[in-house]
């Protein structure tokens, strides 16, 4: 598994800059435009080799800014491929879920139609690396999950992020950071119960990397602000194996009968026998 990032707050400001590339914006009047900088166009190509891009609808923009996140997050943060995926695909389930017209429910679906296709997704990430596309084919079982169930992983991350952005405040309300980890603890707490994805191994992973980022976190300022409480350890995918019936039970189990059946069979014979 991924280590924890100790910027995690940078993430979360790279996922703040990228969701203000497009969208929908509130004028004071109440009056909603669309929001658009002309940045998000860069890895909407569709199909061209040069010039500036065009992004036919928000999904285009949305997949354009999956790549961005993914470029900005590994030239600035170094992040395993594990993690920059998940960061990547919480962003998305995001930025779907904010758009009044989605007519996705999982991602493995928006994947299909504007990701596999794109080719700046099949650009190598360094020299002899995989590709973008090869680290996200690698979550596709996250990706097949309700794009509401990875939401709570991002609601989560946006009050680990927020308590970071207040742990790092010269005059720190103990008492607000210490409210804001037990309401963590409880998010953490819903996700790890939740079992419909308890055999999803991404699923897994992502807990632990919030469990990573949440322990660094109290690493670093316990000696501010005390008692933050701890997480339950991560529930893990029960074995496929059948309780009791591993390679090491069934086979003298299996003998057991064998022998049992040849034994009775060898009383039998011999009685016959003697019978005659």
């Amino acid at each position: 598994m991924a280590k924890s990032c100790s910027n995690i707050k940078d993430v979360y400001k790279e996922f703040n800059k990228i969701d203000g590339y497009f969208g929908e914006q509130t004028l004071s009047n109440g009056l909603k435009v669309e929001r658009i900088n002309g940045l998000i166009y860069y890895y909407c190509l569709n199909g061209k080799t040069i010039g500036k891009g065009n992004c036919n609808g928000y999904f285009d923009m949305a997949s354009s800014g999956v790549m961005h996140l993914l470029k900005n997050l590994k030239d600035k943060n170094g992040l395993e491929y594990d993690k920059l995926a998940e960061y990547a695909i919480l962003w998305l389930s995001y930025k779907l879920n904010k758009y009044k017209h989605n007519k996705f429910d999982k991602l493995n679906e928006f994947y299909t139609k504007y990701i596999e296709n794109n080719k700046h997704y099949n650009e190598k990430i360094k020299i002899n690396g995989p590709t973008y596309k090869d680290i996200i084919d690698n979550k596709k079982d996250l990706m097949n999950m309700n794009i509401k169930e990875i939401l709570k992983f991002y609601e989560a991350l946006k009050n680990l992020c927020n308590m970071y952005n207040k742990y790092n405040e010269n005059n720190m309300d103990c008492k607000k950071c210490l409210e804001d980890a037990n309401k963590f603890v409880v998010q953490f707490k819903e996700l790890n119960k939740d079992s419909k994805n308890i055999d999803n191994i991404s699923y897994s992973q992502m807990l632990s990397t919030l469990s990573n980022d949440y322990d660094n976190l109290k690493n670093i300022y316990d000696n501010k602000c005390t008692n933050s409480p701890p997480l339950p350890m991560i529930k893990t995918p029960p074995s496929k194996l059948i309780p009791a019936l591993s390679t090491f039970s069934v086979i003298p189990v299996f003998l057991g009968i064998a022998y049992k059946t040849i034994f009775k069979k060898k009383i039998k014979k011999n009685k016959e026998e003697n019978e005659n």
